[in-house]
């Protein structure tokens, strides 16, 4: 049960009598017990990297333990290794966002300024702008996805 599930049951609790006093009495120690259960500390959750949250949620799907989880390269092969690397130097943080839940980093996002031609757009109605805020972002493997030699021009987006 998590702390608004708490708060929720302890208002549900109905107290029928017939002595004011017992009712009075009872209805206090609800309304404390609430205003106790509002002051209960949640666990924070911690940021991870899109690679990692895909591993737990995986893992989760497969029915892992979080122990078998800290070597998804032994279980799953080559493809988890960045996770491995990643876990093996952030063990606490994966055990955290194993068990009290996760935010996902945000992937940093970037223009394509190329020289004499402006920012790419792809997916728009023109290909190119000379106008920053009129280009397109994209992450670094959107970027090489489209083509790689356009990763040398890549501009990182401030502030986000």
């Amino acid at each position: 049960m998590n702390k608004q599930e708490l708060i929720e049951e302890l208002e549900c609790i109905e107290v029928s009598t017939d002595s004011l006093d017992y009712l009075r009495g009872a209805d206090y120690a609800n309304e404390r017990a609430i205003s106790l259960a509002k002051q209960l500390d949640e666990p924070k959750k911690v940021v991870v990297p899109k690679f990692v949250a895909e591993w737990i949620e995986y893992a989760k799907k497969k029915g892992d333990s979080l122990i078998v989880s800290f070597n998804p390269w032994d279980l799953y092969g080559e493809e988890y290794i960045e996770a491995t690397r990643w876990i093996d130097n952030n063990q606490e943080t994966f055990a955290l966002a194993w068990v009290n839940g996760y935010e996902v980093e945000k992937e940093q996002l970037y223009y394509v300024k190329l020289p004499e031609i402006g920012y790419m757009r792809f997916g728009k109605k023109y290909f190119y702008s000379t106008d920053k805020e009129d280009a397109k972002r994209y992450t670094e493997n959107q970027i090489k996805a489209i083509d790689e030699r356009y990763w040398p021009f890549a501009v990182k987006v401030d502030g986000e």
